[in-house]
């Protein structure tokens, strides 16, 4: 296997890595108890990724080298700019200089972001504003997800001398997207946990407009989870309608039951681990997941499914939506509702296809 194909996968497990050790390192603190275990099962789906960069050709062809070299040259380009032009020099400048940004500490800008949010009355506009920006990169996960598989299928059909399918060229599109997104959090997030005082000031204002303080302010942020959850279902091996299935749920499903939930819920759940959640939220969820679900398999169907097994798919999603949302405590929710959505769309294709 070639060389290039092994550096472009370091990438991945080295953050795989950066990610287990944080993970162990503070294990018994408390501000790690509610997310711990998610960022176990990331950091194996960085190492999975890896492995998918591995196999991301399965016949070697001329311009394969040059394809994960773009991966190579873009990503070491991203970790110089980030890590190189942007931390490191605030490291240097705080090791010459003790007193430099004394008092600049996390926990401050946590006490901060909490009274901003505190002082945002729910639905206002800008209650409003903050909320639908947040929830826009979801939508945009999705969006991009689907639109590149299908730019990358008509690419490949207008080059047929390129010796490479359109899921192989749509994966290596996948991989350079969501690494560069990967790399900038991950610097962004290990440094705001643990050295705050590192980041330069636009890192400051970022966090301080996207951070979602109640479920982010100790680990990573909610979008790079999601897209980890996702991006596990590209792989040849699964059919299409997997990641678009996954990809709706975790992107649009989650977030209309976010946002139903906090302006029209007004039934609180009696039963479950989140008091704080309403039974409107939990519908609206359930009814987009299963009402998205019909529409993606009508609109790409699975060839040998009979008609009634869509609409079971779609059923056993919104009932696994519904146990996620109410019990999914230990793994957060943006993590199991990609994994197990993806799962369960999995082994019923593989089941009722063969029948």
């Amino acid at each position: 296997m070639m060389i290039w194909a092994w550096i472009d996968a370091t990438f991945f497990w080295v953050m795989g890595i950066i990610l287990l050790l944080h993970t162990l390192k503070w294990w018994s603190n408390p501000v790690k108890v509610n997310v711990r275990y998610s960022e176990i099962l990331e950091s194996i789906l960085f190492f999975v990724i890896g492995f998918y960069v591995l196999t991301m050709f399965s016949e070697p062809f001329q311009n394969q080298n040059i394809l994960y070299l773009i991966h190579i040259f873009s990503f070491s380009a991203m970790i110089i700019f980030f890590l190189g032009f942007n931390v490191i020099p605030h490291y240097i400048r705080s090791k010459r200089n003790p007193n430099y940004r004394k008092g600049i500490t996390y926990e401050i800008f946590l006490e901060k972001i909490d009274k901003k949010y505190q002082s945002v009355e729910i639905g206002t506009k800008t209650d409003r504003f903050k909320d639908f920006s947040r929830k826009m990169l979801h939508f945009i996960q999705f969006t991009g997800i689907i639109t590149i598989h299908f730019i990358s299928v008509l690419i490949v059909s207008k080059n047929n001398d390129w010796n490479i399918t359109s899921i192989e060229f749509r994966n290596f599109i996948y991989i350079l997207i969501a690494g560069f997104f990967w790399i900038m959090m991950m610097v962004g997030d290990m440094t705001r946990i643990t050295h705050w005082e590192y980041l330069p000031r636009w890192g400051w204002n970022w966090f301080e407009k996207s951070l979602e303080p109640e479920k982010e302010r100790w680990s990573v942020n909610g979008v790079t989870t999601i897209l980890l959850a996702n991006i596990i279902w590209m792989h040849p091996v699964f059919p299409i309608q997997v990641l678009f299935i996954a990809a709706w749920v975790s992107c649009i499903g989650d977030a209309v039951a976010s946002i139903v939930g906090k302006y029209f819920g007004k039934h609180k759940l009696t039963f479950g681990f989140f008091p704080q959640k309403s039974f409107e939220g939990l519908i609206a969820g359930v009814l987009t997941t299963v009402l998205g679900i019909i529409v993606i398999l009508n609109i790409i169907p699975v060839p040998g499914l009979s008609n009634f097994i869509p609409v079971l798919i779609a059923i056993v999603c919104g009932i696994s939506f519904a146990i996620i949302d109410i019990y999914g405590k230990i793994f957060c929710d943006n993590l199991l509702n990609g994994v197990f959505t993806g799962l369960i769309t999995w082994a019923l294709i593989l089941l009722f296809a063969t029948l």
